[in-house]
């Protein structure tokens, strides 16, 4: 599949299959442990749809293809599109076509490529976008239009939510506080009761630490300082020279990708290891920079929505299968984009169609058993109620050297709704 552009229609699965179900609108659990799980719920009578469709759906992937998050793009897909091959290449008992184009991260190439998709290609879902700021651009597009669900597969910006709260979004991935503020409580009784705070210089980083900070003082302890990097900086001597002085026995940080790299094996170079406990958000040690992070990142902690080393039946399962297909482990973006696509089933098996209308009433309040572990769209806002891993890093006997160990699971801490009432 071109990574940059086109339309391709599923090769597998061409036989139509239909599916038993027991119906129950807004709330049912879909998924299972058995690769090739078939989604539950929903009435089937035969494959007209209740928009009159043609016995198709229409995946749009609006995703970047290209650029630095590149990767983040592809799992998706790789875990979109390993659910529907599992189900016999069909959603809701349809046969799929995918089109996806590269919104290289750009929130006029999103907004550009929001509307073809809705307009020129008449997708039936939304799978994307990586990018808050791309996502916060593409709102409009989709209030106006009307005309197709959109799966929030990463974008995690609360502001989605309190500035769009839109029918049509369900976030099948997190919102920036349930990646920051669970933490708060779990380093104050556990780490410290005095954390410096470090971030990335953007929304998304800003975001984090001001949801940690928040929680950390509600909780009791002392915020003592705070220091934003620029995104992509290279050296961050001068960064971790004002963390050391300030004798903080903690720090809560916010960086991914290279940046979370270059951070924690220059945290530990400068000998900060031995003064304070490193904690943060998930994406600071996640499957995508451990393997580079290596030995520095032994002994930290960060908290996430998924982990692949949590030893459940469900996520067990779902490894195996994801490394036989791309033989690699699966990352927090693979299962984001796993569950949009049984989310999408469930309910287009449920209304026995692709009208956006009755597929928003089928997906709210939806639960779906997950590889994270069960999660259900919030009825007020589509973000997802679920739980969070407190992991530290530890030495590994697997494939890589290090590897998270869950060390606690939060269970499904109540999330904010900003404001927003669907």
């Amino acid at each position: 599949m071109s990574p940059t552009s086109g339309t391709g229609t599923n090769t597998q699965g061409r036989e139509r299959q239909q599916r038993s179900t027991g119906s129950s609108r807004r709330r049912f659990l879909v998924g299972g442990a058995a690769a090739g799980a078939t989604a539950l719920g929903g009435c089937l009578g035969g494959l007209t749809g209740s928009d009159g469709g043609d016995g198709t759906v229409t995946v749009g992937y609006v995703l970047p293809f290209s650029g630095t998050y590149s990767l983040l793009g592809e799992s998706i897909v790789n875990g979109f599109e390993m659910y529907v091959d599992q189900n016999d290449g069909q959603l809701g008992g349809r046969d799929v076509e995918y089109v996806q184009r590269d919104t290289e991260a750009n929130t006029d190439r999103g907004v550009s490529i929001t509307r073809e998709m809705l307009i020129e290609e008449g997708a039936d879902v939304l799978v994307g976008p990586v990018s808050s700021a791309v996502a916060i651009a593409m709102m409009q597009t989709v209030e106006t239009e009307g005309s197709a669900i959109w799966l929030n597969a990463n974008a995690g910006d609360y502001r989605v939510v309190q500035d769009g709260c839109l029918d049509y979004h369900f976030r099948t991935s997190f919102n920036d506080w349930q990646t920051s503020a669970p933490m708060a409580q779990y380093v104050y009784d556990e780490i410290a009761d005095n954390v410096m705070l470090a971030y990335a210089d953007y929304a998304f980083g800003q975001n984090s630490k001001n949801f940690f900070s928040e929680a950390f003082q509600e909780a009791g302890g002392e915020v003592v300082g705070e220091v934003g990097v620029p995104l992509g900086s290279d050296d961050y001597s001068p960064y971790l020279g004002e963390i050391e002085d300030s004798g903080a026995d903690a720090v809560f940080s916010f960086f991914a990708g290279s940046d979370a790299v270059n951070y924690i094996t220059q945290f530990s170079d400068f000998g900060l290891d031995d003064q304070l406990t490193q904690t943060g958000s998930g994406f600071l040690l996640s499957e995508d920079t451990l393997p580079a992070q290596g030995e520095a990142a032994l002994g930290k902690y960060s908290l996430l929505h998924y982990t692949p080393s949590k030893q459940t039946d469900r996520n067990q399962t779902f490894v195996s299968n994801y490394q036989d297909a791309h033989d690699s482990r699966p990352n927090v973006y693979a299962v984001q984009g796993y569950d949009s696509a049984q989310a999408f089933d469930a309910a287009v098996s449920d209304v026995d169609g692709t009208n956006p209308d009755d597929l928003a009433d089928s997906l709210s309040g939806m639960e779906l058993d997950s590889p994270r572990g069960d999660f259900q769209f919030h009825p007020e806002t589509n973000d997802p109620i679920q739980s969070m891993d407190v992991r530290q890093v530890v030495e590994s006997d697997g494939e890589v050297p290090v590897d998270n160990e869950v060390v606690t699971t939060i269970e499904e801490p109540e999330i904010p709704t900003w404001g927003c009432s669907l």
